[in-house]
């Protein structure tokens, strides 16, 4: 009698996974398929063919808000800026726009009003149109940095400019 209890009881734990199986695991497995479905067709959509997109510099911004206007006609000039140590641009302005991506070593910018940003590898930064400033790579190697110029047509992209004689003063 034990071996046909015993029997009884491990038929009834089959027959009720079995029936937990049935109820569950077929909205499970659709599921899981449909999933499967949704990952490979939206990695259809973003991987096109014949196109490959090669990184040539990265970075990340804590800026929450970017606004980059443009009037008018424009030229767009992207272009790779290597400053080798003590490297200097002078005080500038650019007539439009400017994203920066400093790929590698660091860049110091020096503000119009005397403040100092130091901009490190993997850091981006924007520059708006007329912003009187300097860049200086102030390490002891070389300091690779990206750029996006968006200019009026024709304009160059950097002008140079007087040093405006800011002193920074530290807010209270």
């Amino acid at each position: 009698m034990t071996t046909n209890s015993t029997q009884n009881t491990s038929r009834i734990r089959i027959v009720g996974r079995l029936r937990y199986w049935k109820k569950y695991g077929i909205g499970l497995a659709l599921t899981v398929v449909a999933a499967a479905g949704l990952i490979t067709a939206r990695t259809a959509l973003a991987d096109p063919t014949g196109l490959n997109i090669v990184p040539l510099a990265q970075g990340f911004s804590t800026q929450q808000e970017i606004h980059i206007q443009a009037h008018g006609p424009n030229d767009v000039l992207q272009a790779q800026l290597v400053f080798q140590p003590g490297g200097d641009t002078g005080w500038h302005t650019h007539p439009g726009p400017v994203v920066v991506v400093v790929k590698s070593g660091a860049l110091t910018e020096i503000h119009k009003n005397g403040c100092v940003s130091v901009h490190p590898a993997g850091s981006v930064f924007f520059e708006s149109a007329g912003e009187v400033h300097r860049a200086i790579n102030q390490t002891g190697a070389v300091s690779e940095v990206y750029a996006t110029f968006i200019s009026p047509a024709g304009a160059p992209p950097l002008q140079p400019a007087g040093d405006p004689g800011g002193t920074c003063r530290e807010r209270d």
